[in-house]
């Protein structure tokens, strides 16, 4: 048991990125209880816009909605401490639509750069966006934005998030490591 421990340990210290990387970089991209670590603007919170304590999933949401304002409603944040060159995956919900445009709608971008596009879902139910992005610096601003050319499609979003992915060489070093310790498993139960 004791030589179990150590090897883990030893394994889990070989990538200590990784290791410390399994929880979303992205601050409060669940919206239980406000949004609270995002930027919101152009949000019109007089017609219902902006964070909303309901319609989550579950249970709160950010409404991007801006019916007479100019601009585009967008939530974001800047994404801090990325490894330049490493991969990345940015995931969340959206709800919205309800319309028959083709034009794309609703966006997902860092550094403005849109990784994630899509025109208007037919109903109203929630939708899951996910993407891989690459680094190339680190920090990135993450911006979720609604009514895209010229469109008047509100968006609600939750669960955005942000987790980094092991590099080949970490998967290499866990099936190492793990073989490791089977084989130590092995060899106790022979003797």
């Amino acid at each position: 048991m004791k030589t179990n421990v150590i090897l883990i340990a030893l394994m889990v210290s070989c990538f200590p990125e990784w290791a410390n990387a399994q929880g979303s970089m992205v601050v409060n991209g669940g919206f239980d209880t406000d949004a609270s670590g995002w930027t919101i603007t152009n949000v019109n919170v007089s017609a219902g816009g902006g964070y909303l304590s309901f319609f989550g999933n579950p249970p709160g949401s950010v409404y991007l909605y801006n019916p007479s304002l100019p601009g585009v409603p967008t939530a974001s944040q800047e994404i801090n401490s990325l490894t330049p060159g490493s991969l990345y995956i940015v995931s969340g919900d959206y709800s919205g639509g309800g319309k028959n445009v083709t034009d794309n709608s609703f966006g997902v971008a860092l550094d403005g750069v849109f990784f994630f596009e899509t025109p208007a879902p037919p109903d109203f139910n929630w939708h899951s966006f996910s993407f891989e992005y690459t680094a190339t610096s680190a920090s990135a601003l993450l911006s979720l934005s609604a009514q895209l050319n010229g469109t008047d499609d509100a968006y609600k979003i939750d669960n955005i998030a942000m987790y980094a992915t092991p590099e080949p060489s970490a998967w290499a070093l866990i099936f190492l490591g793990s073989g490791v310790l089977i084989y130590v498993r092995r060899n106790k139960k022979g003797k």
